[in-house]
C-alpha cells in the first residue's frame, strides 16, 4: 500500500513507458524518495505537501527508469543493449543521477535545489 505518491500519474507523458509504470513501481519510487530524504535527516512526514517540483521530478524519473529496466531485453537475459527500453533506461538513469546530485535537504522542504556555480569566476592573484 502506498502511503504517499510523490508525483502525479496524470503527468506521465513518456509515450513508451507510461503504460508500464505500475502500482508496484510507484510504491518503489515513493520508498526511494523517502529513503533519500532520510539520508538528509528528513523524515517522510517532513517532506512538503504538495511535493516540491525537484522531488516530484526525481520520483517520476525513478519510476520511468525502473519501468524501462524491467522491460529492457537485458533484463530478460538477452544480449541486446540497444532496444528502445535499454536506451530509455540509459537516458533516465543519467537524468536520475544528474537530478540526485542537485537535491539538498531544502529540496524536500521548500523545493530549492543546489545552486550551480557561475563560470567564469575570477580571483585576484598577487605575485611576490
Amino acid at each position: 500500500m502506498i502511503n504517499r505518491e510523490y508525483f502525479n500519474r496524470i503527468n506521465l507523458d513518456d509515450a513508451l513507458l507510461k503504460t508500464y509504470v505500475t502500482e508496484e513501481i510507484i510504491e518503489e519510487s515513493s520508498k526511494y524518495i523517502e529513503s533519500l530524504a532520510l539520508t538528509f535527516n528528513i523524515l517522510p512526514s517532513e517532506i512538503a505537501n504538495p511535493t516540491p517540483y525537484p522531488i516530484s521530478r526525481l520520483a517520476q524519473t525513478f519510476a520511468y527508469m525502473t519501468a524501462a529496466q524491467r522491460k529492457a531485453t537485458f533484463s530478460v537475459g538477452k544480449d541486446a543493449n540497444n532496444d528502445s527500453f535499454s536506451l530509455k533506461y540509459k537516458l533516465y538513469k543519467s537524468l536520475l543521477d544528474e537530478l540526485e546530485g542537485k537535491i539538498t535537504a531544502d529540496s524536500f522542504k521548500s523545493g530549492n535545489s543546489a545552486k550551480r556555480r557561475k563560470f567564469p569566476s575570477t580571483l585576484t592573484l598577487y605575485r611576490n
